[in-house]
């Protein structure tokens, strides 16, 4: 085993989501081939973490898919008493993700099916954390409008972010995460940084 891949099994013993409707969902997700991956385990405590380090309230994920995500930040927000809206443009997993946030008991949810570059224009700014996991060739065309919908000292959380240094069949996406990576850094309302965490997550603050 690689040195890489006993440090992620290891990383991976210690988390648990303790949501049994989100580890029947990563079961099941392994097994099929009409859903894109879910994020890892470790991004979705990384999720967790974040919403209950900075005690977020609103929170918006760009890409549903069925909900994995989502179940791991409605956990945190629970215990801050927030909602979480989140937008995607497949009305099948749209469905899906609302079947599985009833069964888990999230009640603190706005699932809304549609296309993501058309939904954020009709939403209010001020949202404390963003998470951005839609389809990668948006990330550059939405950068803009998720900066704007996120309050001064909120933070947005970019997945797959290293997708263009990745040899995986996935690394074809990675012209566009590139893209979003030069946007945040350049970008003087943004404090960023990239992490090594799942397939690359950047991290950017708004000042």
């Amino acid at each position: 085993m690689a040195q890489d891949e006993k440090i992620l099994e290891y990383m991976r013993s210690f988390i648990k989501s303790n949501i049994e409707t989100a580890d029947q969902i990563a079961d099941s997700n392994d097994r099929r081939n009409d859903v894109q991956p879910s994020v890892e385990p470790e991004t979705g405590r990384f999720l967790e973490f974040m919403i209950r380090l900075t005690d977020a309230k609103r929170v918006l994920e760009l890409g549903t898919s069925n909900g994995y995500s989502g179940l791991w930040m409605l956990k945190a927000l629970e215990s801050t008493g927030g909602n979480l809206v989140t937008i995607d443009s497949k009305e099948r997993l749209h469905l899906e993700a609302v079947d599985n946030f009833r069964e888990a008991g999230f009640g603190n949810v706005d699932a809304i099916y549609g296309d993501a570059a058309e939904q954020v224009a009709n939403l209010e700014p001020g949202f404390d954390l963003i998470f951005q996991d839609c389809g990668k060739y948006l990330y550059p065309e939405l950068f803009e409008a998720t900066v704007s919908l996120l309050r001064r000292g909120g933070v947005i959380i970019a997945d797959d972010t290293l997708f263009s240094v990745n040899n995986s069949v996935r690394s074809n996406l990675g012209r566009y995460t590139d893209q979003y990576n030069h946007l945040a850094f350049n970008s003087s309302k943004l404090l960023t940084s990239i992490l090594p965490v799942g397939h690359g997550i950047t991290m950017s603050f708004k000042l």
